[in-house]
């Protein structure tokens, strides 16, 4: 092991039975406090400033070519991160600064994975990707490859700030209860960003005002990315915790989901997954409809169109070629598809 730098034991422990525990570096990541009112007068708000020094020493040798600036709001920090890491690394918060904030993470590049201690795998970043965490207990930590660029922002707020946005929801008043209770959260998966958290976004890195403006402005573009984010990861898996089914049935509809994901590139047809799932097409297209509140076909119809919407952000592919890779032979069918989908033609996107 090489380059360890004194913390957490447990997530230290933690790391020695990893597979590659021989061949990384850990780095501190913490949370950036949230700035008091009588700290505001001595604290630029609303720009992003170079981290201190003692910060930008977590990056230092030959862990990483990497920049850090932080930027303070009234109600949130943001940390910003650009550049690429050289060595293999693994992100833990070895001092728990921070560990009472809620955390969202916005990545414009980058292949980080999440993980709990006990687990050689979990969700995984992509270009473009998004999610949400509550680390009460310190035990995250992220793991990212060698030489791999990275581009992304760790917004922090606290949770009396956040709960205030919850509506009276079943799925809302669950994220209270388990934040009340102090529960680690973490989003399932790393959803791609909407093209409207992709604008705030933009409003944020590139303000285009000043002053109190410029702060309001980018606080409500923090406050639209959250909501949104809210909605992905929470709002919409909430249904499958709603009794509807007996525990086998859920647990079949669960594991179709899952298969789905990895498979929604495949041609499909009801009989062969009603028996490759141990049951009939009707019980397979009703209780997928109830608990997730579309058919079995709206959602691959939904993983192709996020497919696509990444293939041609990121791969740069002709619109023919991605809309054929998807399933669609005729481009036009695709662009339709795509744009009632996304607001946006392909054409238009690209």
């Amino acid at each position: 092991m090489k380059g360890v730098y004194p913390g957490n034991k447990t997530n230290l422990a933690y790391l020695q039975t990893m597979s590659f525990a021989t061949n990384y570096v850990s780095v501190d990541n913490p949370n950036i406090p949230i700035v008091s009112a009588s700290q505001n007068a001595t604290i630029p708000l609303g720009k992003f400033l170079p981290t201190p020094k003692e910060g930008e020493e977590y990056f230092d040798g030959p862990v990483s070519m990497m920049k850090t600036y932080d930027m303070y709001l009234p109600n949130f920090s943001l940390r910003l991160f650009e550049g690429k890491i050289i060595d293999n690394a693994v992100f833990t918060n070895q001092q728990g600064a921070g560990i009472d904030l809620l955390g969202s993470c916005l990545f414009i590049k980058g292949n980080v994975m999440s993980m709990l201690p006990g687990q050689t795998e979990g969700p995984r970043s992509t270009n473009l990707s998004q999610n949400f965490k509550f680390d009460p207990n310190n035990e995250f930590i992220h793991t990212c490859e060698a030489n791999t660029d990275l581009h992304f922002i760790h917004l922090s707020y606290t949770a009396d700030y956040f709960l205030q946005f919850l509506p009276d929801e079943q799925w809302a008043d669950t994220l209270k209860t388990r934040i009340s209770k102090k529960e680690r959260i973490i989003g399932s998966r790393f959803p791609t960003l909407t093209l409207v958290q992709e604008q705030a976004l933009k409003n944020i890195l590139n303000c285009p005002m000043e002053g109190k403006l410029g702060q309001m402005m980018i606080e409500t573009s923090l406050i639209q990315i959250i909501l949104i984010q809210m909605h992905t990861l929470f709002y919409k898996e909430e249904a499958f915790k709603h009794p509807v089914a007996n525990r086998r049935d859920i647990e079949i509809i669960q594991q179709l989901k899952e298969h789905l994901t990895l498979t929604f590139l495949e041609d499909h047809c009801l009989s062969t997954l009603a028996k490759q799932f141990g049951t009939n097409t009707n019980k397979l297209m009703n209780l997928f409809k109830k608990i997730f509140g579309k058919s079995i076909f709206e959602f691959i119809g939904e993983l192709r169109m996020d497919h696509a919407m990444q293939l041609l952000r990121e791969d740069g592919l002709m619109v023919t070629e991605v809309a054929r890779t998807v399933g669609y032979k005729n481009p036009n069918h695709f662009s339709c598809a795509f744009k009632r989908r996304f607001g946006v033609s392909p054409s238009e996107l690209k």
